[in-house]
């Protein structure tokens, strides 16, 4: 059965408010619209789920359409080619992901966010969640899918911008350093991203959680002035 569309108002965050996909808020319109929004979620959540069980290659149409519980020509309706699907489903990704994330980083205590750094465990959860896992294939499959590859990169380049305002009115600490803010971010993913990756081959628990404790612990540091980073000119070859 189609899960309900959401019934929630746009989010306050008007960075965010960019990445939130059209035609999925029925609040407010006719049984049809809102039967139209609800059967978009189920083929985006449907197509979601395909992606992350089992790969971009073969995530078919008609896959997802039956993951979906509605036939190929319902789904078609909506989505005419798979490249219109797979644009929203990047749309729908970024933006369920991102939600989810500032939802619980404004769940935290200012002592949790503040003093604990604890938005680092917040980010790692959210690259654990089948949104990112769905996206994530897609990257990889776009190195070798030129076509892909184009509907891919641009929205990434846009997500990566709004993530960044996003989050950083999530944590206002950070609003005076913001040049320490971006490259402490860009800290943050690589080292989080690389330990995702990794996670099979260092399969010892306690070793990813001390890795990540040693993430936050240098990302406390730079922002408190207890370590500057090196210039990157350091390391760029000579002329």
């Amino acid at each position: 059965m189609p899960r309900s569309a959401a019934k929630k108002p746009p989010p306050a965050n008007i960075a965010l408010a960019e990445l939130e996909p059209e035609g999925l808020t029925s609040e407010g319109q006719g049984w049809q619209q809102r039967k139209s929004a609800q059967t978009r979620v189920a083929i985006l959540d449907a197509a979601i789920d395909c992606l992350e069980k089992h790969g971009y290659a073969r995530t078919t149409t008609q896959l997802i359409a039956e993951t979906a519980g509605i036939s190929r020509g319902a789904m078609l309706h909506h989505y005419a080619t798979k490249q219109e699907l797979i644009a929203s489903v990047i749309d729908y990704a970024f933006y369920k992901r991102m939600e989810a994330f500032i939802d619980r980083v404004h769940g935290l205590t200012e002592e949790q966010r503040v003093h604990q750094n604890a938005g680092m465990e917040v980010y790692w959860q959210s690259i654990l969640t089948r949104e990112y896992m769905a996206t994530l294939q897609l990257s990889v499959a776009a190195r070798t899918d030129a076509e892909l590859r184009e509907i891919l990169l641009p929205k990434h380049r846009k997500y990566d911008r709004v993530e960044r305002e996003t989050v950083l009115a999530a944590f206002p600490e950070w609003s005076s350093k913001a040049e320490l803010f971006e490259l402490s971010m860009d800290f943050c993913i690589a080292s989080m991203e690389g330990l995702l990756l990794n996670r099979d081959v260092w399969d010892d628990r306690r070793r990813r959680v001390a890795l990540r404790a040693l993430i936050s612990a240098v990302i406390l540091m730079i922002r408190e002035g207890q370590f500057t980073p090196p210039s990157p000119e350091a390391y760029l070859p000579n002329g």
